[in-house]
């Protein structure tokens, strides 16, 4: 089945391509608004939605708060306890050992995996 590729999906896809901050959904219908000023936020809402089912895009969850992200790829995610921050973290290794312990797993096919780490940024937030 083909995925009918409309206007709005494709602003929210640029918008996202250019943008690492893993937005919220409303930061992404902020950002899409400058280009499309009668855009609605239900209907960036629903789009994300269906992006992220299709696959074109990730959703994250940090706090009970969806955001989104262009890097759809094996990665990790390193997430600030104190302002919520998150930083993508790229491992080769860590995703092989993971892949390779959840083969043991005889009931279910696993095909990809990322990894939330939690701490404090020490930039941003002091942590040590």
């Amino acid at each position: 089945m083909a995925v009918r590729l409309t206007n709005q999906r494709i602003e929210i896809l640029i918008y996202l391509k250019g943008n690492f901050t893993h937005p919220t959904a409303e930061e992404v219908y902020l950002g899409v608004r400058k280009k499309l000023p009668r855009i609605s936020r239900a209907t960036v809402y629903q789009n994300l939605k269906f992006l992220s089912d299709k696959g074109f895009i990730l959703e994250v969850d940090v706090k009970g708060v969806s955001r989104f992200e262009p890097v759809i790829g094996p990665h990790h995610h390193l997430i600030c306890r104190v302002c919520g921050k998150i930083m993508d973290f790229e491992s080769k290794e860590l995703t092989d050992y993971a892949m390779k312990i959840v083969k043991k797993i005889n009931d279910f096919d696993i095909k990809s995996t990322n990894s939330n780490f939690y701490g404090e940024c020490k930039k941003r937030c002091g942590g040590k």
